[in-house]
């Protein structure tokens, strides 16, 4: 999810790409259907914390109980709520964007989503860091300032959710994947790295049965992916060529300062890119080149609404009457000095990890119309991997992904994207979509997750077990 811009802007986006999430006609709020199937708190290892949940089990699985995939989608931000992809993406029901604005929990009707990411799996949404939406902290000083401490956290949410089930040893033998997007893309590899090197030290009923990672247009490694934006718009034809020189020489300054290791001055570096590319084009956000969000805030203030009706908390099993936020400016803070830190690390660690039948897998995808953490922006990343498979995975070939088939040439399907693999890698680019992939490539992304998470068609891992 949005990172490193102002507040409205990166709201602004989850409210426009959920116009393209949503389906039906209007409906009641919270219907029967779109109550989580569990909700609560988890506790952590920290006084009087724990982190919010909500849990949709599957709706229509086509594998037995006891091995139905777990899919843990862990928010970007930092500091957005997962109420955001909840509930505007791959939820079971969004907003409809349809209702009377004078109203609170009416304001966004919701309706059945077609491409939400519980139709084949468990999907557990995990309010994190500490202090985000839900999982208020109890004093400033809790709310985490590194990947290490959010990994941690978020390791023990989940021994928590799959020790507190009264089937728990079935729960936990199901396979999990850590999913999310944006800066999520640190928190991910981090923790999946973490339950790598814990599970070993556990008793086995006791591990958690990590099969694979899935990261969305994610920020893991600043050093390469900061210098990659004044080329990417300088080649979409937004920038010029004086434009593209003077942002490169931005661009270098905040990676030298992350080199240094000068973490807070290198984020407001690259802060100070993105705000002088953002006047230079014009454009409101990098996020999605395509996308227009400079008349909407109205929806902004209606989406807080319904994240604090009344109803709604009850509805959740939200606790207390402390107001949440999308965003939290505590969370932002608080991780400033984190913003230029690599994840790289974590992504060589997992794939690296256990051999098959429990091989980690890791999933990458960004749509091509983010300027700011898209395709190009990964690649560069990419190249610095250190894995004895990046040859072989550069030299693969790039395949093109049609909509409900695998061949280039299958007759009657819709461009979906590309594909290129190697062993425990995929990257994908998906055609049409900017940042947030599943709100505006819904169809796309619930047949990418689907394949890729059973490891069959375009998406299967060379040699690798599902």
């Amino acid at each position: 999810m949005p990172m490193a811009a102002p507040l409205p802007v990166s709201l602004l986006l989850i409210v426009v790409a959920a116009g393209a999430a949503s389906a039906g006609s209007a409906a009641t709020i919270f219907p029967r259907e779109a109550l989580p199937t569990k909700s609560g708190y988890l506790p952590i290892r920290v006084a009087n914390a724990s982190l919010y949940y909500a849990f949709y089990e599957a709706t229509d699985p086509v594998t037995p109980p006891a091995s139905t995939p777990l899919l843990v989608w862990l928010e970007g931000g930092p500091g957005l709520s997962s109420f955001a992809s909840n509930f505007f993406q791959i939820g079971p029901y969004v907003f409809s964007l349809s209702g009377d604005s004078n109203t609170s929990s009416s304001a966004f009707p919701l309706s059945p989503n077609p491409y939400a990411w519980n139709r084949r799996f468990g999907l557990l949404f995990l309010e994190s860091p500490l202090g985000t939406g839900y999982s208020p902290a109890p004093s400033p000083s809790a709310i985490p300032t590194s990947q290490p401490v959010v990994a941690e956290h978020v390791l023990a949410a989940l021994q928590s959710f799959l020790s507190a089930q009264p089937d728990g040893s079935t729960l936990r033998a199901r396979p999990l994947f850590l999913t999310g997007e944006s800066y999520a893309g640190k928190t991910i590899p981090t923790a999946g790295a973490l339950i790598l090197a814990t599970n070993p030290t556990l008793p086995e009923q006791e591990r958690i049965n990590l099969r694979g990672v899935a990261i969305g247009n994610g920020f893991v490694h600043p050093v390469a992916q900061v210098t990659t934006h004044a080329d990417v718009l300088y080649f979409m034809g937004l920038i010029g060529a004086n434009q593209r020189r003077e942002a490169a020489a931005m661009q270098a300054e905040a990676a030298a300062l992350a080199v240094a290791e000068r973490w807070d001055e290198a984020t407001d570096a690259w802060y100070r890119v993105l705000s002088w590319l953002r006047n230079a084009t014009g454009l409101a956000s990098l996020f999605d080149v395509a996308v227009d969000t400079s008349s909407l805030e109205a929806l902004l203030a209606r989406a807080a609404e319904f994240m604090n009706d009344a109803e709604v908390r009850a509805a959740l099993g939200v606790r207390g009457d402390a107001p949440s936020e999308l965003v939290s400016p505590a969370v932002e803070a608080a991780l400033h000095d984190d913003v230029m830190k690599s994840a790289k690390r974590g992504v060589e660690a997992l794939l690296r990890g256990p051999a098959a039948p429990s091989s980690t897998r890791v999933l990458l995808y960004e749509g091509i119309r983010d300027a700011q953490v898209g395709v190009v922006s990964v690649e560069a990343w990419l190249r610095e991997l250190h894995w004895d498979g990046l040859a072989a995975f550069q030299d693969a070939p790039r395949a093109v992904w049609r909509r409900g088939g695998s061949g280039a040439k299958q007759e009657g399907s819709r461009l979906a994207g590309y594909v290129q693999k190697h062993g425990a890698l995929v990257h994908v680019a998906v055609y049409a979509a900017g940042h947030m992939v599943p709100a505006e490539q819904g169809r796309a992304a619930q047949e990418m997750i689907e394949d890729w998470v059973f490891n069959k068609g375009l998406f299967s891992g060379d040699g690798v077990a599902a």
